[in-house]
């Protein structure tokens, strides 16, 4: 006869009472942290709110991605190597209790390229977190209209990507709207293949965004030759074609596969590993000067030898220097173009004041757009604090 306790099969043992006995005065310590945690997050949250009064007051936008950043990361640099939260998980913790005051102090309407889903749904959530609003738009040009309507607090809107370039659409309807450029986002790029099975063998077919298959026509030539691209207006689009067609796979963000039931195949498929894509987030309020600060604006120039040249001159005159410069078809003159030029600098400071005012002097058209901080560089810097992809 055995000296054990009775012991039925299949039931672990509890723990020994001394073991029980350590965790006890652990958990009492746990839980009054807890307890001082949230009375302390009540109180910034009340802070919060209260500085969200004075904005309003004084006419100044709620959303301050700036401060928000810059306080970020001075935390992130108070936590050392050793026990306790590291670097990324400080980072995190923070970001998402900086979402949730920015939310106490006024509702939050965003609308974007949807629906759920697409890139632009997890950038969304990634910057303005899962207490706001979330408005999906079957197309820029909706999400737009919702934002100059005061249906939506901002508007998102990809503007440029690493490997494919310049979104058209985006500037396109940046010349017929009263929204201002308030901030952008740096977000790194990260694609996965998706079907209903998960059997590579079975795939005939792959469909998603056209900058999306673009961003990994590598991978698709060594590993799927000869596979059917099908393009769709989103990568959202491209899963609703995977789930009515089983030879079908989409290459999108991985949480589609929650949102559809997909099963990932393969991950992180995008050709370049440092892929980005820059958002323009819109609204109807400008930003607030920082100090490195940069400012969009777009122009027609007049259709004639050297009118570009002329046009450009007088920045250089003013010293201020073009950190970029795209063109544009002009929709309303064949074979004539809109220009669209970014500046250092804040459009009230008096360098780009004069600048402009230049520009406007030799263009037939002048409009500035908004200004807003420029990226942090290294780009790993923004990934780390607000890290999500696109479309």
């Amino acid at each position: 006869m055995s000296d054990q306790p009775d012991n039925p099969a299949g039931q672990a043992a509890g723990p020994p009472a001394d073991f029980r006995a350590l965790l006890a005065p652990l958990r009492a310590e746990i839980d009054q942290l807890d307890a001082r945690l949230l009375d302390l997050l009540q109180q910034r949250a009340r802070a919060a709110i209260e500085l969200g009064r004075i904005k309003k007051r004084s006419s100044l936008p709620i959303m301050d991605l700036t401060r928000e950043r810059e306080v970020v990361t001075r935390l992130a640099q108070k936590s050392g190597p050793g026990e306790g939260l590291g670097t990324e998980a400080v980072i995190g913790v923070f970001t998402e209790i900086i979402k949730a005051c920015r939310a106490a102090q006024a509702p939050t309407k965003v609308a974007f390229l949807g629906p759920a889903g697409t890139f632009s749904h997890a950038a969304a959530l990634q910057q303005f977190g899962r207490l706001a609003q979330l408005i999906p738009c079957d197309d820029l040009a909706e999400a737009f209209r919702a934002a100059e309507a005061g249906e939506a607090d901002f508007a998102l809107a990809p503007f440029e990507n690493t490997t494919e370039g310049i979104v058209g659409q985006t500037l396109d309807l940046m010349t017929a709207t009263d929204l201002r450029v308030q901030a952008t986002l740096n977000l790194p790029v990260r694609l996965s293949l998706m079907s209903v099975h998960g059997e590579l063998p079975r795939i005939r077919s792959v469909s998603s965004h056209p900058q999306a298959l673009a961003q990994c026509r590598n991978w698709l030539a060594l590993n799927m030759p000869g596979v059917e691209l099908r393009p769709a207006v989103s990568t959202a689009a491209g899963a609703t074609m995977a789930l009515s067609d089983e030879s079908t796979a989409v290459i999108g963000h991985p949480s589609l596969s929650s949102f559809y039931n997909l099963t990932v195949m393969s991950g992180d498929l995008q050709d370049f590993k440092h892929n980005q894509t820059c958002f323009f987030i819109l609204s109807r309020d400008d930003g607030l000067p920082t100090g490195r600060d940069r400012t969009l604006a777009w122009f027609a120039a007049p259709h004639s030898s050297g009118s570009l040249y002329n046009c450009l001159q007088p920045l250089a005159t003013a010293g201020v220097n073009l950190t970029r410069l795209h063109s544009r078809p002009n929709p309303g003159q064949p074979w004539e173009y809109l220009f669209f030029l970014e500046l250092e600098g804040h459009f009230q400071d008096e360098k780009v004041i004069a600048a402009i005012a230049a520009l406007k002097a030799e263009t037939e058209k002048c409009r500035v757009l908004g200004s807003y901080t420029a990226p942090e560089e290294p780009a790993e810097t923004s990934a780390k604090v607000q890290s999500a992809p696109l479309f």
